[in-house]
């Protein structure tokens, strides 16, 4: 499992490098952010990732701490996580939940880990 967790934490690791968090998705990826967001594919992914980093959306930082991940068949695994979430914005246009909790799905394809769908949702 060492191999799937480490595509979540180089997906942490590239928050801020929308080319290389695209590079971590499946192409059909679907994805939905702590804000509740819905992104299909990863091209949207990689487009919505752009703008964001060129908005107040590239000061806010997040952590992720893996708590389990299983695989589910020999291709596909499932990861579930804590999304720690830092928001330096000056003017933030809508607060974020400071946590949220994290599912991954990941697919192996052409014997490499991608993710598959990402759900986050806000916790206290």
């Amino acid at each position: 499992m060492k191999d799937v967790k480490q595509v979540v934490l180089d997906s942490d690791r590239l928050q801020n490098d929308p080319d290389g968090f695209a590079a971590l998705l499946t192409e059909d990826v679907n994805l939905v952010n702590i804000a509740g967001r819905r992104l299909h594919g990863r091209e949207t992914v990689r487009a919505a990732y752009h703008q964001a980093m060129s908005s107040q959306l590239a000061q806010v930082r997040t952590r992720i701490e893996i708590e389990d991940a299983w695989l589910v068949q020999p291709d596909a695994a499932v990861v579930t996580a804590t999304k720690h979430v830092s928001d330096e914005r000056t003017e933030p246009n809508a607060p974020l939940p400071d946590k949220g909790a994290v599912t991954f799905v990941l697919a192996r394809q052409d014997q490499k880990w991608l993710i598959a769908s990402v759900q986050t949702t806000p916790i206290k």
